[in-house]
């Protein structure tokens, strides 16, 4: 019997409780010094950086921009929409309801987007459900 397999005698081939697959155990993502040295010259990388980016190389200027003016995450406004969580109005209703006040400037596109999304969900669920009920209904005994 090999090393390996005295370390993997369990059936399921799993290895032995107390018995690590990788002994050596992982090793540092960067060594110590090289990230000693990085740590040391980033003050000047950053100067290079921006040193560049002044001269018009874009892609320095992307890395600055990135840094100090990313690009902003979607919005979560809180916004108020009549009827859309009254079960009384139909999805139509409910999808032409956001649509109006997205396009009346009240609710923010993104969240819009967020919330048609929603009513395509619920939709795809009652579609589901209706199903379900249908398929029952043919399968009971008569």
């Amino acid at each position: 019997m090999t090393d390996k397999q005295a370390l993997t005698d369990r059936t399921n081939g799993r290895f032995s409780k107390g018995h690590s697959g990788n002994p050596k155990g992982r090793p540092p993502v960067l060594a110590p010094e090289l990230r000693q040295r990085l740590h040391e010259a980033t003050p000047e990388i950053i100067e290079k950086v921006v040193e560049k980016a002044l001269q018009g190389d874009l892609a320095a200027a992307k890395i600055i921009l990135n840094r100090t003016a990313p690009i902003p995450k979607q919005s979560s406004a809180t916004v108020t929409i009549p009827d859309l969580g009254s079960e009384s109005t139909t999805l139509v209703e409910k999808a032409g309801a956001i649509l109006s006040s997205v396009a009346s400037g009240d609710c923010p596109a993104d969240v819009g987007a967020v919330l048609m999304q929603s009513v395509t969900a619920l939709a795809k669920v009652i579609e589901v459900d209706e199903l379900e009920r249908r398929v029952a209904a043919l399968e009971a005994p008569q």
